[in-house]
């Protein structure tokens, strides 16, 4: 509970004085004179804060974005006081879902809807790039495309009238007739169309199919009259994205954006260089000399006076790894700026970004400071219903009551820029980052976040997703050039090595193991992301840097486990089996333990410890699978040619420092002699069930390929002359 006095106040539609703001549970309970507010008995614990020389307005609304997948960008967001994003593409959506209903229930990020995946003809924009998105092929078709749409959640329709020729492509372009068609399938759903148009034409065809909203502005010539007027009668809206026009034109002044030390600070590095120079994500990239920015002001000028309503709205979609120039949460600042510019009074502009999309999206629960609303609330200095650029002096923000911790994200930011991660502490290396060893983990998680995105996807992992989108500079060195050897040789070998023990960890807790070990764990997500048939104890055991590391992602941002997790600080070369018994772990169960990515990184001696150790610890029909590989695969004829050609600080350089398993006795004999009957599946036979491509670098077509086992075995014990099985004392 708390209320802000003193004050000006923007209620989404006109400017109040003199007024207090009461929020009580999340919800806006009064605004009104101070005099005026009845006494309440909990006045005791409520918090005052006095807005003397501040203006609250609404949390703001961005009405068009690209979340990209990840969470970090919902948090840039509200780190600039857009408290609800529009998206306007994301795809899969099994992912846009996920990131829907993590953002209304987290209030730390901003709040999200989605139009999900996009209508765009066969071979059209965007699935000419991608060609795994579905596609519109005719009229026809359009009540089932936007079935599915609704199946998977999408909050509004998004129709692309777009033929490439910003970008120097020739496409095949939506047709009137079926854009028509899904608009009549979209509004009998209850849907809101909306058309992303690329020049006059589009917009027309637009206008024709009966959209709702029209995003983007042309770039080679201002809106004609006649246009301007049908959308007026006709109750159409418009989202300019001002921002992103003005930078695909060419134009420079939004790059200063990045100069306000209002908008800087909370910045990651790689967001302030692109909004200096960055050409990343852009409307147009082709370039032409008739392509001016002066247009686009022109047509939203000629929009506003004839009384169509505009949404503010950026095409922010930088992402981690995807450094652009339209940021997430900073670039509306600059939209409102240019709103004004285009002659909105600063009013008017601010209603573009709260009332007005809150009204034409049908969010009815924000976008105005009143009784019984949401309490998504800014403060900022100075008053920017005069100068509009006061906005981007953000001083507290509010979403849904709770407020957001900005001066610990300016400081997360300022970490990274200085090169050292926001997880450092005393539990990591000297640097304060991940050691050699647990930094691998972070390849293999990109990698299961990657596959995440597939539409044939083999699993869905989203932590994986939040853990590279939150890694910063952690992951550089298995990203980029210095990662693109190993990236190519390993094809999809993460995914199908995940994928295999996926299905081995279910059949053992079918087969009536209630416990699961998951030994080096890394940034392994099996306790929140497997559909676990029976109630399950898994333990994690890993060096305290990475869980660690894996605490501060997970805390708060991901579903829970789906099984009780138990996480066990314990080196495999230490009392790992001591841990593991002062956790609770219980020798006389039924175990499945779990030794993937890290038998390589063992002597033969230690892992021979390290087999013993498990033996000792298992009951029987307890289950054991093992990644089993050596140091002999660098050493192969084709690993030698690969290494030769690599940097010194390229990832397989990396891996090779780490690799110390000589592998000179067959793995399953080893398994044998501690009492484990096993079996091997082989990279090609693996890759070949599940529908992939071998992966090049056990590919047995190039001579000399590397061999890496995926074991799979049961604990059978002897059983002694009287029928009973010998009871063991546990490693200590």
């Amino acid at each position: 509970m708390f209320r802000i006095d003193n004050a000006r106040v923007f209620d989404g539609d006109i400017v109040l004085d003199g007024v207090s703001v009461v929020v009580e549970d999340g919800i806006v309970t009064a605004v009104a004179p101070p005099a005026a507010l009845e006494p309440t008995g909990h006045h005791g614990d409520m918090e005052v804060v006095d807005g003397a020389g501040h203006t609250l307005l609404p949390g703001l609304i961005d009405g068009h974005t690209h979340v990209t997948g990840t969470l970090d960008n919902l948090r840039l967001a509200l780190a600039f006081g857009v408290t609800t994003e529009l998206d306007m593409f994301s795809f899969p959506a099994q992912l846009t879902a996920w990131l829907c209903e993590v953002a209304a229930r987290t209030d730390d990020i901003a709040d999200l809807r989605s139009a999900g995946t996009v209508v765009c003809p066969p071979g059209g924009h965007p699935v000419a790039s991608m060609p795994y998105l579905p596609s519109l092929a005719g009229p026809q078709e359009a009540d089932a495309y936007v079935a599915a749409r609704l199946r998977e959640g999408a909050h509004y329709i998004k129709l692309m009238f777009d033929d490439g020729k910003h970008h120097g492509l020739d496409l095949p372009r939506l047709d009137r007739a079926t854009a028509a068609a899904t608009v009549e399938a979209a509004r009998r759903a209850g849907l809101l169309t909306v058309g992303h148009v690329a020049d006059v034409g589009t917009v027309r065809d637009a206008l024709e199919a009966g959209l709702d909203a029209l995003t983007h502005l042309p770039l080679e010539a201002p809106l004609p009259e006649e246009l301007v007027i049908r959308a007026a009668a006709e109750g159409r809206f418009f989202i300019p994205t001002l921002a992103m026009m003005e930078i695909s034109s060419g134009a420079t002044e939004g790059r200063g954006l990045a100069a306000d030390d209002r908008i800087a600070a909370y910045l990651p590095a790689d967001a302030v260089a692109a909004i200096g120079h960055g050409d990343v994500g852009l409307a147009a990239t082709a370039p032409s000399d008739d392509l001016s920015f002066t247009h686009v002001l022109a047509s939203t000028r000629r929009l506003h006076q004839a009384g169509v309503p505009l949404v503010a709205g950026t095409d922010a979609n930088n992402a981690p790894g995807r450094a652009c120039p339209v940021v997430h949460g900073a670039s509306l600042h600059r939209e409102l700026e240019l709103l004004v510019a285009a002659g909105l009074t600063p009013v008017e502009a601010l209603a573009a970004a709260t009332s007005v999309p809150a009204r034409h999206f049908r969010l009815d629960d924000r976008g105005r400071i009143a009784q019984g609303l949401r309490a998504d609330l800014l403060l900022v200095e100075g008053d920017p219903t005069v100068e509009i650029t006061a906005t981007r002096a953000v001083r507290r923000i509010w979403r849904r009551g709770v407020p957001f911790d900005r001066e610990a994200f300016r400081r997360s930011r300022l970490l990274a820029r200085q090169g050292t991660a926001p997880n450092s502490g005393e539990e990591t290396g000297a640097e304060g980052r991940l050691t050699a060893v647990g930094s691998t983990a972070l390849a293999v998680a990109a990698a299961r976040a990657l596959e995440s995105t597939r539409p044939d996807r083999l699993f869905n992992d989203q932590v994986a997703v939040q853990i590279t989108a939150a890694a910063g500079a952690e992951l550089a060195a298995w990203s980029g050039s210095q990662g693109e050897l190993l990236r190519s040789a390993m094809g999809d070998y993460f995914a199908l090595r995940t994928c295999f023990f996926d299905t081995f960890l279910l059949a053992a807790v079918e087969s009536g193991c209630r416990q699961v070990v998951v030994l080096a764990a890394g940034l392994d997500a099996r306790a929140y992301r497997l559909g676990w048939t029976a109630p399950v104890r898994l333990f994690e055991l890993d060096r305290p840097d990475i869980l660690s590391f894996k605490e501060r992602i997970t805390a708060g941002r991901v579903p829970a486990p789906g099984c009780e997790r138990v996480a066990v600080v314990g080196d495999l070369l230490g009392d790992w089996a001591g841990a593991l018994l002062a956790h609770g772990f219980d020798p006389g169960r039924p175990t499945a333990w779990l030794l993937e990515g890290i038998i390589v990184y063992l002597t033969e001696q230690e892992s021979e410890d390290v087999f013993a150790r498990i033996t000792e610890l298992s009951a029987p029909s307890s289950r054991l699978a093992v990644e089993y590989g050596s140091v002999a695969m660098f050493r192969s004829p084709l690993g030698e040619k690969a290494m030769a050609h690599a940097a010194q600080d390229d990832a397989m350089h990396v891996l090779s420092s780490l690799w110390r398993n000589e592998s000179t006795v067959d793995p399953l004999v080893r398994l044998a002699r501690h009492g484990w009957s096993a079996v091997a599946r082989e990279v090609p036979d693996l890759a070949k069930e599940y529908g992939r491509a071998v992966p090049p670098a056990f590919d047995p077509g190039n001579p000399g390929a590397g061999r890496i086992g995926l074991l799979s075995g049961v604990r059978a014990d002897p059983v002694r002359a009287d029928g009973r099985v010998p009871t063991k004392t546990p490693a200590k």
